[in-house]
Formats: C-alpha cells, sequence, structure tokens
C-alpha cells in the first residue's frame, strides 16, 4: 500500500487550515459512508476547497485516509488518562478512566474508523496497531500500571495487572462494542457513561479488591 504523500515530497502543507479543513472533510465521509464510495471530489466539496487543492495536501485517497487515522488516533491519546486523575483514590481514579475510554469508543468517528481499518487497510498492520494504540492500548498500559501499584500497595490481589486491566475494560465497555458494530447504540448522556464506568469499577474491586482494602460506595 503506497503512504506517501504531497506533504512528504512537498515538506508541510502551505495553507495550514486548509489542511485541516480537508481532514475534518475526510473524516466525516469516511465514517459516514463506506471507503469506495467516498472521493476526491466529495472531499473537496465537502471542504468547501478544489480538487487540485486536496490532491496539494494528499497524493491519492489512501493517503487521505492515512491522515484521517492519524488525526483521529492523537484525538483518542489527548483523552487519556484525564488530568488529575493520578491524584484521586483508587475506586474514583478507575472510574475516570473508565469515563474517558467509554467516550472514546463511542465517540462517531472513533467507532467509524475502528469499523472502517480492518477491512480498508487489511495489509497495514502498523498503521490499525497504532489505532490501536491510541485508544484501547493506551487505556490498557495506563490501567495496567495503576493495577500493579495498587497490588503492591495491598489493595488488589491479582495474578496479572495486563489480564486485570483487560478485565476492567471488558466490565467498562460490556456489549457496548457489538451494539456499535450493529448501528443499535443511541448516543450515551455523559451522566449514564460515568454510571458505567463506576458499575464496571466496583464489580471489578469486588472481584479484586483485598478484603478490608476496598474502597466505600
Amino acid at each position: 500500500m503506497q503512504k506517501c504523500s504531497s506533504e512528504s515530497r512537498l515538506g508541510r502543507p502551505k495553507d495550514a487550515a486548509k489542511h485541516t479543513s480537508i481532514v475534518e472533510a475526510a473524516t466525516r465521509l469516511f465514517v459516514s459512508q463506506r471507503y469506495d464510495t467516498v472521493t476526491m471530489e466529495a472531499v473537496a466539496a465537502e471542504a468547501g476547497v478544489s480538487k487540485m487543492t486536496v490532491y496539494n495536501h494528499f497524493s491519492d485517497k489512501e493517503a487521505l485516509f492515512e491522515a484521517v487515522v492519524h488525526d483521529v488516533s492523537d484525538r483518542m491519546l489527548g483523552g487519556l488518562p484525564p488530568t488529575g486523575a493520578e491524584n484521586l483514590p483508587l475506586r474514583e481514579r478507575l472510574s475516570t478512566i473508565g469515563a474517558s475510554f467509554l467516550r472514546i469508543i463511542v465517540n462517531i468517528h472513533v467507532a467509524g474508523m475502528a469499523h472502517a481499518l480492518p477491512t480498508v487497510l487489511h495489509d497495514d498492520l502498523s498503521l490499525k496497531t497504532r489505532f490501536y494504540n491510541a485508544g484501547p492500548g493506551r487505556t490498557r498500559t495506563v490501567l495496567a500500571g495503576i493495577i500493579s501499584e495498587a497490588a503492591a500497595r495491598d489493595e488488589l490481589i491479582v495474578d496479572s495487572s495486563e489480564l486485570a486491566a483487560q478485565d476492567l475494560m471488558s466490565l467498562w465497555a460490556g456489549d457496548l462494542q457489538a451494539r456499535i458494530a450493529f448501528g443499535v447504540v443511541k448516543p450515551a448522556t455523559d451522566r449514564e457513561i460515568k454510571k458505567r464506568a463506576r458499575r464496571g469499577t466496583d464489580v471489578f474491586l469486588r472481584a479484586f479488591g483485598k478484603t478490608g482494602k476496598r474502597e466505600p460506595s
């Protein structure tokens, strides 16, 4: 798969605002349509620029899609872990990270890109890995570290901090990703997201919390 965009050949874009506008327009189209139906002409129209301008920034549709994936990945990286979460008690800290994680996976851009990646970039493992690492992968790494530290403080009993982190993420998400894939999920309110994150955290602490060390509900 060719990954060379006009940016790599010509240096930085001449017009950063147009570059951003093109990426945002492409994101909206790639999320709402099948990859093969999105054209550079449609992206240009959505962004309010000429087709030539799009090609001045991106050599082809694959390069543009790659830029979209990187942009969405950067957004995910910016949200985890939440600022100040490291100062909270364990239960609150995990619940706060859980809410941030759920906001990411229900985000229409993230859900849409995650749905498109396996089929569109089936030969580009590095880009798919980057996308995963920016969201679920980063969350898992952060959680594993927190769980390991809590176990060292004798707050948790776990056989593997990595596996325990995966367990906690599953408790948070439940069948949410499956419902997203089937298109039956409704936009969750922030209150619903926080409630889901808190419930998953509470179940996790009941399973792994050391007797007498659990925080009050």
